[in-house]
C-alpha cells in the first residue's frame, strides 16, 4: 500500500506542478466565459455585416412590392424578363435575383434565388417568411371579414407559460426546461472532456515511461498492478482539483459579475438564470458528477493504460484507441436525444450500460432520475471497472516489458492467458 501511495504522490504531485496545469486551471473558466458571452453577442449583432442587394422579378406584380427591406437585405423590384435574359444583366454582379413565377395578380408558382455564391440561411429564411405571410394575409382577406386586421390583432395573444416542479414536502419551486438543458449539455460534455483528456493523459504517461526505460526500474520495486492502480489514482486525484478549481471560480465570476451588472446591461438576466436554478438540487447533481466520472475515469482511465502498456509510441496506439473511442463518441449521440426524452428507453438503457452511462446518466440528472437508478447505474459501472482492471492488469504487466514489436491483437489475447 505504500508504494501505490508514493506512486500517487508521484503522479499527482508531477503534474499539478506543471504550469499548464495552473494555467488552464485558473484562466479556462474565464475563457469559457468569455467565449460564451461573445457567442450571444456576436449571434445579436449585425456590426460588419455586408449589406445584400436583392433584386426582385415578380411576374405576379403584388408580392414583391410587399417585401420589406431590413438593415442587411436591402430589396429592389426590377421588371420581370426571361430568366436567360436577367442572367446576361446580372451574372457578373453580387445581386441576387429573387425570381417569383406565376400569372400576374395571381398566387405564386413558384420563387427561387439565383445568385453567383451561395445564399445564406438568414436571407432565405427571411423570404421564405416574408412571402409566406404575404400569401396568407391575402388569402385572409379574401374572406371579405369586416375589420380583419382589428380582429386578428385581438386573437394574437402571446403567452409565457411557467413550469413548476413539485417537491413532496410541498416547497414548490419554478423551473426552467432551457436552463436545465444547458445544464445537462455542459455538464455532459465537461464529462466527456475529462475523461478522455485524463485517460489519455495515463496513456501518455506510460508510454513515456516505457520508452525512456524508467518503467523498468520502476517495477524492480512495485508490482505491475500496484504501479497502474497508482499513476490512475493519481491522475484522477489531478482531474478532481481541477474540476474543484472550475467550480470555485465559475462561482465567484457568476457572484462578481451579478453585483456588477445592472438589469439593463443583463443583471436581470443573469437574476433570471440563478432563479431557475434554484429549482436544481445543485448539491445531488456535482455529487452525482463525481461519482460517475470517477467511475467512467477508472474504467476508460484503465483500458488507455492497457493501451499504453502495448505500444511503444503514441502513433502506434491510434489504432488500439478506436474500440476505446466509439463508446464515447456514441454515448456524446445518444446524450442529444436525451435531452428531448431523458425517461425514453434509449435513455435509460444507455444510462445503465457501463461504456455509456456516465455521460448519459450526467444528462439525465438535472431532468430527475430515479435514486435506485443511479444506484444501479454505478454499481454496474464499477463492476464493469473492477472486471476490466483484472482484464487489464495482464495486459499491463505483459507489455510495459515489451520492446522493439508491436503485438497484434491475437499477442495481447494470449497475454491474457498467461498466469
Amino acid at each position: 500500500m505504500r508504494n501505490v501511495m508514493l506512486i500517487i504522490r508521484r503522479e499527482f504531485l508531477a503534474r499539478v506542478r506543471k504550469k499548464s496545469f495552473i494555467i488552464l486551471s485558473s484562466l479556462a473558466p474565464v475563457l469559457y466565459a468569455v467565449t460564451m458571452f461573445l457567442s450571444v453577442k456576436l449571434a445579436s449583432t449585425e456590426t460588419g455585416v455586408k449589406e445584400l442587394d436583392i433584386k426582385i422579378a415578380d411576374n405576379t406584380h403584388w408580392i414583391g412590392g410587399n417585401i420589406a427591406s431590413s438593415s442587411v437585405f436591402k430589396f429592389e423590384n426590377i421588371e420581370p424578363e426571361p430568366m436567360e435574359s436577367l442572367r446576361k444583366k446580372y451574372a457578373d454582379s453580387e445581386s441576387i435575383i429573387l425570381y417569383i413565377e406565376g400569372e400576374k395578380d395571381e398566387y405564386p408558382v413558384n420563387y427561387s434565388m439565383y445568385s453567383t455564391k451561395t445564399v445564406n440561411v438568414d436571407l432565405h429564411e427571411y423570404i421564405r417568411r416574408a412571402i409566406t405571410a404575404i400569401v396568407e394575409n391575402r388569402k385572409l382577406k379574401e374572406y371579405d371579414i369586416d375589420n380583419l386586421g382589428k380582429i386578428l390583432s385581438e386573437i394574437h395573444t402571446p403567452m409565457d407559460m411557467r413550469t413548476i416542479k413539485w417537491d413532496k414536502n410541498r416547497e414548490d419551486k419554478e423551473s426552467n426546461t432551457h436552463i436545465i438543458m444547458l445544464i445537462s449539455y455542459i455538464l455532459s460534455f465537461i464529462l466527456y472532456m475529462f475523461i478522455f483528456m485524463f485517460g489519455a493523459m495515463v496513456m501518455r504517461g506510460v508510454i513515456e515511461e516505457k520508452s525512456s526505460r524508467i518503467i523498468e526500474i520502476m517495477i524492480s520495486s512495485v508490482k505491475p498492478f500496484q504501479l497502474m492502480a497508482g499513476k490512475i489514482t493519481g491522475v484522477a486525484l489531478v482531474a478532481i482539483l481541477q474540476f474543484l478549481i472550475w467550480i470555485v471560480l465559475t462561482v465567484a465570476f457568476l457572484s462578481v459579475f451579478q453585483s456588477f451588472s445592472s438589469a439593463d446591461a443583463g443583471g436581470g438576466m443573469l437574476s433570471g438564470v440563478i432563479s431557475s436554478l434554484a429549482s436544481i438540487n445543485i448539491v445531488e447533481i456535482l455529487v452525482c458528477f463525481i461519482l460517475f466520472f470517477i467511475g467512467g475515469y477508472l474504467l476508460y482511465a484503465s483500458m488507455f493504460a492497457a493501451v499504453g502498456a502495448a505500444v511503444e509510441s503514441e502513433s502506434d496506439s491510434q489504432q488500439l484507441m478506436m474500440p476505446i473511442t466509439i463508446p464515447l463518441i456514441l454515448a456524446i449521440i445518444i446524450m442529444m436525444q436525451t435531452f428531448r426524452y431523458p425517461d425514453s428507453s434509449l435513455s435509460v438503457w444507455a444510462s445503465m450500460i457501463p461504456f455509456t452511462s456516465p455521460i448519459i446518466m450526467v444528462a439525465r440528472i438535472p431532468f430527475g432520475v430515479p435514486l435506485w437508478q443511479i444506484i444501479l447505474s454505478l454499481s454496474i459501472l464499477l463492476a464493469t471497472f473492477t472486471l476490466m482492471a483484472y482484464i487489464t492488469s495482464k495486459i499491463y504487466r505483459v507489455g510495459i516489458l515489451m520492446y522493439g514489436k508491436k503485438p497484434s491483437l491475437k499477442e495481447i489475447i494470449k497475454w491474457l492467458k498467461y498466469k
